[in-house]
C-alpha cells in the first residue's frame, strides 16, 4: 500500500455522516497525517451552513479515536465564490503544513458535478474511492429542519450518521441557533412553494446597491427572514417595468431613506457587477447586480448623509470598511464576497 506523508480530503460536512466518515478513513489508513479542508468556513449561518467550522470540526473528531484525532489538522476555508481564489487559498494552507519532502495525496469521492472542485488540483495524486453509501447532506438537513421536532429529525436520519453526531445534533437541537434555523427554513419552504412553477428568470433577479463615503459603507440589519438580524447590503428583486440602475435606486431608498438625489446617485456609479454563483443564495437560483456608489462631495467633508431603517430592514448605519472582516459571519449569504470584491478589501 502507498504511503503518504499527508493526505487531504475536502467537504463542507454540514451534515457529517458515513459518507464523510468513509473518505476519512481511507485518508488515515494511507497517510500519517489527514489535512481536512472545511469549506464555507467563516460564514453567517443559515440553512445550508448552519454550524461553524469550529462545530464541524468537533463532529469529526468525536467520531474518531483518540490516536486517529491527533492526526488531523483542520484548515477552514470561506467561500470566495470565485474558484481561482478559492483554489488560491486552499493552495496556500496546504503548503503551510507539506514539508518539501512530504509526499501529499487528494482522497475523494466524485458524487456529481457538484465535486468538480477535486480536479482543480491536478498536480496532486489522487485516490479515488467508491462510496458505499447513498447519502446527501442536504437532504440530511432538510430532514432535521422540516421534521415536527429535533427528535422526530434525528430519528429520521440517524442510519445516515455515527452515534457521536447524532449526540452533537441532538444537544445542538437544544440551542437558540436551532430554533432560528427552523424557522427561516419554513419560512424559505413556504416561499417556493407559492413560486413554484414560476419561470426564474422572473423572480431570480435583484439589485444591491453598495454606498460608500469617507470609507464607510451603508449596511442595515435585516428584520425578516431568511437572514434576520444578519447585516446586509441594502437590495432585493428586480420589479418588472425598471431598469438595474432603477431598481437599485428604489431599493436604497425603500430599505434606508438614504437623503441623497437619484440624480446624484447616478453620478456616482462606480461599476456594476454580476454575481451569479449557483449557490450564493439559500432561496433558489439568485442572480444579483451590485452598483458601487461612491458619494463625493459634499459628503466628502464628513456632512454624512441622513439614513433611517425602512422597509424590510430594522436599523441602519454606516459601518468604517476596516471593521468589514470583524463581521464577516454576520453578513448575509455572500455579502462579505461582494463588499470584498468591489471595495477590495484583502482577506
Amino acid at each position: 500500500m502507498t504511503k503518504y506523508q499527508k493526505a487531504i480530503v475536502i467537504g463542507r460536512y454540514q451534515i457529517y455522516h458515513k459518507g464523510h466518515e468513509q473518505l476519512t478513513s481511507r485518508a488515515l489508513e494511507i497517510a500519517d497525517e489527514v489535512l481536512v479542508i472545511v469549506g464555507s468556513s467563516f460564514q453567517s449561518r443559515n440553512i445550508r451552513n448552519p454550524f461553524k467550522w469550529t462545530e464541524r470540526a468537533a463532529m469529526i473528531t468525536a467520531t474518531l479515536a483518540e490516536g486517529d484525532q491527533a492526526r488531523l489538522r483542520f484548515l477552514p476555508v470561506r467561500d470566495y465564490y470565485d474558484d481561482m481564489l478559492w483554489n488560491a487559498d486552499v493552495r496556500r494552507q496546504v503548503s503551510a503544513c507539506v514539508f518539501d519532502a512530504d509526499r501529499i495525496v487528494l482522497v475523494g469521492f466524485k458524487k456529481d458535478d457538484t465535486s468538480y472542485y477535486l480536479d482543480n488540483f491536478p498536480d496532486w495524486s489522487m485516490v479515488e474511492i467508491e462510496s458505499k453509501f447513498d447519502i446527501n447532506a442536504t437532504a440530511l438537513r432538510n430532514q432535521l429542519f422540516a421534521a415536527e421536532n429535533a427528535e422526530t429529525g434525528l430519528a429520521s436520519i440517524a442510519n445516515r450518521i455515527s452515534m457521536p453526531v447524532r449526540e452533537f445534533l441532538n444537544d445542538w437541537s437544544n440551542s437558540p441557533e436551532y430554533a432560528v434555523l427552523k424557522a427561516e427554513y419554513t419560512k424559505i419552504d413556504q416561499a417556493n412553494q407559492v413560486y413554484a412553477g414560476i419561470p426564474w428568470d422572473i423572480i431570480a433577479t435583484t439589485v444591491d446597491a453598495v454606498v460608500t463615503v469617507n470609507n464607510h459603507v451603508l449596511l442595515g440589519k435585516r428584520k425578516h427572514f431568511p437572514g434576520k438580524g444578519l447585516w446586509a447590503i441594502p437590495g432585493g428583486f428586480l420589479e418588472k417595468r425598471e431598469s438595474l440602475l432603477q431598481g437599485a435606486i428604489r431599493e436604497l431608498k425603500e430599505e434606508t431613506s438614504l437623503n441623497v438625489p437619484d440624480d446624484a446617485l447616478r453620478d456616482c456609479l462606480q461599476h456594476v457587477k454580476v454575481f451569479s454563483h449557483p449557490r450564493r443564495s439559500c432561496r433558489g437560483r439568485v442572480i444579483t447586480h451590485a452598483h458601487h456608489f461612491a458619494l463625493g462631495t459634499p459628503w466628502l467633508d464628513k456632512t454624512w448623509p441622513e439614513i433611517k431603517a425602512a422597509d424590510d430592514l430594522e436599523s441602519v448605519a454606516w459601518v468604517p470598511i476596516t471593521q468589514l472582516p470583524a463581521l464577516e459571519e454576520e453578513l448575509f449569504e455572500d455579502h462579505f464576497a461582494i463588499l470584498c470584491n468591489l471595495l477590495s478589501i484583502q482577506v
